[in-house]
């Protein structure tokens, strides 16, 4: 069981589909949704915020990616942040995209859209 997870994508489609595959897995007790990358930093920013277990984080969104995100909570969390673990979502087939995402200690795994429950049974193994 997974105590909490994080869904940062700004795009609102695609939060409900995973929003939908985590519930009907049963493997999630908690989940958080954020169509900002800014809102989810900030909520890891508060020190009385829960702990995250898995955050499901999309490449390209407005204003602050992906990217942008990880290295601002790395920067500002530190060994907090790396303790979570970030699964890249993403349509894109760059490999300098897969190749920039494994840069980052938190990150465990870069995959493409959609999330499965398949996908989502092989993350659980990570933790």
């Amino acid at each position: 069981m997974i105590n909490t997870v994080a869904l940062i994508d700004d795009d609102e489609v695609h939060l409900m589909l995973y929003e939908r595959v985590l519930k009907k897995s049963a493997l999630v007790e908690n989940l958080l949704k954020f169509n900002r990358a800014e809102d989810a930093l900030t909520y890891l920013e508060d020190a009385q915020s829960s702990r995250i277990d898995i955050i499901f984080l999309d490449i390209n969104m407005p204003r602050m990616d992906g990217f942008g995100f990880l290295k601002a909570a790395t920067e500002t969390l530190g060994n907090n942040f790396a303790d979570a673990v970030v699964v890249m979502l993403t349509t894109s087939l760059d490999p300098t995209d897969r190749k920039k995402a494994e840069s980052f200690e938190a990150v465990k795994a870069f995959l493409n859209k959609p999330l499965t429950e398949e996908t989502l049974q092989d993350i659980v193994k990570l933790i």
